[in-house]
Formats: structure tokens, sequence, C-alpha cells
């Protein structure tokens, strides 16, 4: 039934119908209420204005209320304030509205504001020229008209509210310090609306009733013209249409009885059910065709997938064989060099006093020997560490012993090179668990490349605190050498990688310091990154955790480093 043309047209109709009634609605109730706050506002204003009229009697009469014949001052209680707080009083019992004298630093409880009082006072404050505000509000459940009007201070008001402030007046309480013309509080009335919009309801619910009766009558005509008109010549196209969805598509629709635009469709349909007698015949080939072509873009695709996993496994390989092979060079050179350096010392103990070339000679050979020695150990670290048998032995590392023991390499470097060498470290760091050897090493890189790249008279210092992320430490490597260009500042931590080859032969080095820092850094699920501008020096950032087993893979990134 929902889907009948029928049900849509007369759905549609009762849609376009309701939805235009329902505007004129709308229009009649905004006009109506429009007209009833239009109303209300009239009168609010003359119960205001009767209120406040009132109080501008009894303040001007004053002298006469309190003074007798004979001229003896006795206050009757009986100014503006107590005469308005009675009037509303009375008011309120003759009538179902409410109306007080209102203001923030009130006197009495009666006069207290409540929200939407609060909220006019303030208005009124802050924007002196305003002379009324009114609203709609609810009140204990029921909608209520809200109206409020300034109270000014006039010179009659300053007797009790006027200079001195906190001195008490002749009522019993401390003066508010007004001047003439300042805001003294506001009028409240509260106007019930249901009066007004029963009239509206009513007035609503006429034109509804009205509005029913005309949809009835719509919704009957337009039944009785569809059914007549199109549902008759629609009902044969269907059939029709019925036999083609079952595959028979050597049906003559020409035959069809219908009319103007449903004649034209019963055409279409003709020509479409051609198209799909033409359109069968040939999908089976096409279908077959294009099976084969997708049979042979997979056997090309999974051939591919098979050569790229060759590749990777190779090229797996071929990474451990290499890491294997630094490894063993590395292993190997050690022992020589070992004993390179051994017979080294033992010739500077036994070479006469007076041999200073050869004695020089043979220091050149251990200081070589031992430069090659560290580059030998960087290079089985990390072989070791991209093998993955690179493990952290952790314990609680106190950072005063770590930097000690850097302290008693780096500080002769430093004095033989004309460096002012400097250690601050934060007493509020705490022990953290750490491998302490591979963080030596790891700060140790860093300080010594801040010794190869900084000139004779600069300076180099490290500074260890709390990092802002708690639980992690901040170590800082700061140096004022030659700095670092922006677009180089990445590809420093690279093995083998320095800033160009000026740099090489003028300070020497194979760019291993860098990579294996950040390496040994990393290992600890810690994250290191420079900070620094050409000609002005570079500051080396190290954030560690203070014990990595609490983290999983986590690591600070570099973007957190603010």
């Amino acid at each position: 039934m929902r889907d009948s043309l029928t049900y849509r047209f007369m759905m549609f109709t009762t849609f376009v119908v309701v939805f235009i009634m329902l505007i004129n609605f709308a229009w009649d109730y905004h006009t109506q209420r429009d007209q009833a706050i239009l109303e209300m506002h009239e009168k609010a204003q003359v119960i205001t204005k009767q209120l406040i009229a009132t109080r501008e009697v009894i303040a001007k009469n004053q002298d006469r209320i309190n003074y007798d014949s004979e001229g003896n001052f006795e206050f009757k209680h009986f100014n503006p304030a107590a005469v308005g707080m009675e009037i509303g009083d009375i008011f309120g019992e003759l009538t179902n509205y409410s109306i007080k004298q209102t203001r923030i630093d009130y006197r009495d409880s009666r006069n207290t504001p409540d929200v939407f009082e609060y909220q006019g006072i303030q208005t009124f404050s802050q924007q002196p020229q305003l002379t009324e505000i009114w609203g709609e509000d609810v009140v204990e459940g029921k909608r209520v008209f809200r109206y409020m009007v300034p109270l000014q201070i006039k010179s009659e008001c300053l007797t009790c509210h006027g200079e001195p402030r906190g001195v008490i007046d002749v009522s019993g309480h401390p003066k508010e310090g007004y001047q003439v013309g300042d805001l003294g509080g506001a009028i409240s009335l509260v106007m019930p609306m249901e009066l007004f919009l029963q009239g509206i309801k009513t007035d609503i619910y006429r034109q509804l009733a009205f509005s029913l009766l005309l949809i009835a009558v719509i919704l009957v005509s337009m039944y009785l013209l569809v059914t007549r008109l199109v549902l008759r010549s629609l009902g044969e196209v269907k059939m029709a249409t019925a036999q083609v969805g079952k595959g028979k598509f050597d049906i003559d629709l020409s035959q069809i009885k219908a009319r103007g635009e449903i004649k034209g469709l019963a055409e279409h349909i003709q020509d479409m059910t051609n198209q799909l007698k033409d359109m069968y015949q040939n999908l089976e080939s096409k279908v077959e065709k294009r099976t084969l072509q997708l049979g042979l873009a997979n056997d090309v695709l999974r051939i591919k997938q098979e050569e790229l996993e060759a590749a990777n496994v190779k090229l797996s390989e071929i990474n451990t064989y290499k890491s294997e092979i630094l490894a063993i060079m590395s292993h190997e050179l050690r022992t020589p060099l070992t004993s390179i350096m051994a017979f080294t010392d033992l010739l500077l103990q036994d070479i006469p006093p007076d041999w200073d070339q050869e004695r020089q000679n043979l220091k050149y050979i251990k200081k070589n020997s031992e430069n090659l020695l560290k580059l030998i150990n960087n290079i089985l670290d990390l072989a070791k560490i991209e093998a993955g048998r690179q493990e952290l032995m952790l314990e609680y590392v106190d950072m005063a012993d770590v930097l000690g023991a850097i302290d008693s390499v780096i500080a002769p470097l430093a004095k033989e090179k004309g460096i002012n060498w400097k250690i601050n470290l934060s007493p509020e760091v705490s022990l953290l668990r750490a491998d302490p050897e591979k963080l030596r090493r790891a700060i140790e890189n860093l300080v010594g490349n801040a010794i190869k790249f900084t000139p004779s008279g600069g300076s180099v210092e490290i500074n260890v605190d709390n990092a802002p992320k708690q639980d992690w430490i901040s170590i800082r490597v700061v140096d004022t050498g030659i700095g670092i260009p922006k677009e180089d500042q990445e590809a420093i931590f690279e093995r083998f990688t320095q800033m160009d080859s000026s740099n090489s032969r003028k300070y020497g080095g194979t760019g291993l310091g860098l990579a294996l820092a950040q390496e040994l850094v990393m290992l600890h699920k810690g994250n290191i990154w420079v900070e620094s501008e050409l000609s002005k020096g570079s500051a080396f950032v190290v954030y560690l955790p203070k014990d990595p087993e609490k983290l999983p893979t986590e690591k600070l990134h570099k973007e957190e480093k603010e």
C-alpha cells in the first residue's frame, strides 16, 4: 500500500497542505503572541510608573511625614522603600501579579533579586541609557512576563542613601554613598501569561479543526482522480514489465492501452527491452573473456609478489652477513691493536730520558692506536645493535658517577685544547635505571664531538636536569663550536656522515660517534636531537626515561621536546 502511486500522491499532497498550514499557524501564533506581549508591555509600563510616582510623592513629603506641627522630628518608617514593599504585598493579594523593589545590596530580604532581576540590574549598570527590560520567563513552572525599570538616585534619596558611606541613617541601615544619578536598584514586575496564551490556543484549535476538514476533502478528491486517470493504465504497464523481469524479452508493449506520458513510458520500456535482449545474448562471451584476462593478471601479480619476497629475504641475509663481517673484523683487529698499545707502554717506560724524538713518536703511535681502537669499538657496537645482539644491563645509576667518569676523560682534552669545560648536575635528579657503561659512552661521544668542533677559547658544558615530561631526565651537551646548518641536522646521526669533506680533513673522524650515541640512547627508549645555528654553536639534547622497563615501545617524539 505504501509503495502505491495513490498513496504517494496523497501523502505528498497532505504534506504540502500540512506544511502550508503549519506556516500559517506559526505566523498567526507569533502575530497574536507579539500582540499579547505588546499589551502586557504597555500594562507593565503603566503599573511601574504608578509605583514610581507613589515613591516620588512619599520621597518629596518625608519632612511632612516625619515632622509634627511643632517642628519635632520622629521617623515614621514611612519612606519610599517601605511604602513600595507594602504596595507590592497588597498588589499581590488583590491580583495575580507580583511587583517589588530590588537591588543587589538590598536592605530587606523581601527585596532580594532573583536570577532575572540580578541580570537586569547588571544590564542597567552597564548600559545607563537603558530605560526598561522585559522578556519571558518561567516561575514555579508557569510562563510569566518579566518587566523591569531602573531606579535612579535623586536628591530626596541622599538623606538615607548618600554620603558619607557606612554612616547609619535614620532607618538604622548604613548609607551606600550614592550620588544623584546613580543606579539605586530597579522595579520588577511579574505578570502571568496564562490568560493571554489561552486565547491564542483557542484560536489555534479552531484553525486546526478547519485544516483537518480541508485535508480530508483533498485526500478523497485526490484518491478518486488518481485511481480513474492513472492507476488503470499503469496496471497494464506493470503486468507487461513483470514479464520482462522474468526474462521474457519477446513481448510487444505497443498494444498496451495508455495515453499521454504513460504511453511514452511504455515506448521507452519497449526500447529498453530490446537493448536488454541484445546485452543478454552477448553477456556470456564477454564474461568469459574478462575472466581469462583477470586470471592472467593474477598470475603476473603472484609472480611479482614471489620475486619481491625473494628479494627481501636476500636483502635480509646480506644485511646479516654485513653485520657479522663487521663484528668479526672489529674483533680480530682489537687483539693486535691491544698488543701494539701494550708494547708502546713498555717502550715508553724503558726509553732513555734523552730520547725526546723517539718518546714523541711512541706517544703518537699510542694516541692513534687508541683512536683506532675507539673506532673499532664503535663499529663493533653498531654491528651488535644492528644484529639485535646488544642488550642493556640495567641497574640503578647515579648521574654524578657517570659524569665523573666522563670528566676524567674529557677534562684533560679540554685543558689541552684551551676550552672552558663545565658540568652542571641538578640536585633534583634522582637515581635512574640504565646501563651505566652504554650511557657513559653515549654522552662521552657527544662531548667528544663537541670538543672536536669547538675552537680554542670556546666552551663546552653538560646540563643534566629533570625533563618537563614526568619520570624523564634531560641531558644537554652545549658548545660554542662551528654549528650545523639546518639542512644537515637530520643527516648527522647517519653512519659515516659529516657535514662536508672539508670538516673531515680539518677535524678528522668517521662520523660514527653520533650514530652510536643515537643507537645507545634509543636502546634506553630515549630520544636525541640537535639544536644548532651555524657559527654560533650546537646543543645536543638527550631525553631518557628514569626506568625504560616501565615504558612499552613508546619514545618521546621530537615534537614533544618543547
